[in-house]
């Protein structure tokens, strides 16, 4: 098996695996990831090449895209003022992300980071507290939940494609 079967395997089995908080954590890295891609392009000047200027905009649209699927999956009546605020840091973001690449401004992408960085420290504390919860159920009933948290979390998402969590859809 060639590294890169081996790495895509990998990368299969952590979301097959992931609880729907670690989804959404992981394509707040998905989106982080290309951000930062982008920035090393734009650091290289205005003198970029055609092949440079098509990749700063393929990884700006993969971030694009992860950011417009996030605000898809948000239930605006379950959510109230959550989804409401969560869906105009969305737009936020995608029209800095958007002017970015449009006006070659990396402050643009920096402000998108900011509050990327924000929002995935959120979703990063509402995964420790489920992890603490799952701590105090072990210690309770001396029962180990992970194979039942687990299980659980892969049927949401199978089911629903979203998790129902801060105003997400299900």
């Amino acid at each position: 098996m060639s590294a890169k079967v081996a790495y895509d395997e990998y990368k299969k089995n952590k979301v097959i695996t992931a609880s729907g908080v670690e989804l959404i954590v992981q394509l707040y890295d998905g989106i982080i990831k290309n951000i930062h891609l982008a920035r090393e392009i734009f650091t290289k000047g205005d003198t970029l090449t055609f092949d440079e200027i098509k990749e700063k905009g393929k990884v700006i649209s993969k971030a694009m895209n992860i950011v417009t699927g996030l605000a898809d999956a948000l239930d605006m009546e379950k959510g109230g003022d959550i989804s409401i605020n969560l869906s105009k840091l969305y737009e936020f973001v995608n029209m800095r992300l958007l002017n970015a690449n449009l006006n070659n401004d990396p402050a643009m992408l920096d402000e998108a980071l900011r509050v990327l960085h924000e929002l995935r420290e959120a979703w990063e504390g509402i995964l420790k507290q489920e992890s603490e919860d799952r701590q105090k159920v072990v210690g309770e009933t001396g029962e180990k939940p992970e194979e039942k948290f687990q299980s659980e979390a892969v049927d949401v998402v199978r089911k629903s494609g979203t998790y129902n969590r801060l105003a997400i859809k299900t």
